[in-house]
């Protein structure tokens, strides 16, 4: 089942010491503000998973809106920046 990222308000509060950075960054910003799951860097390979799991989960409508910003953020779609990604942490898709 699809999981919204943190809104901003949650960002806040669960990440106090780091909300401020993570909402100056265009790809944090853009799915707080509109709970819209983008593939990004993530910290761990773990986390990288998870959130192409809840990509995948999400709603079509959804999943457009999210190809548009990752080809205008990354030049990518989703899932070659998925691929890419996977790549630096040392594994295949």
């Amino acid at each position: 089942m699809y999981k919204p990222p943190y809104t901003v308000l949650e960002l806040k509060k669960y990440y106090p010491e780091k909300a401020e950075a993570l909402l100056k960054d265009p790809v944090h910003f853009w799915r707080a503000t509109t709970g819209i799951e983008l593939i990004h860097q993530e910290p761990t390979l773990e986390e990288q998973k998870r959130i192409w799991q809840n990509w995948q989960e999400m709603p079509e409508d959804l999943k457009i809106k999210s190809e548009e910003k990752s080809l205008e953020l990354f030049g990518l779609n989703n899932f070659e920046h998925y691929k890419m990604v996977m790549k630096e942490w040392g594994d295949t898709v």
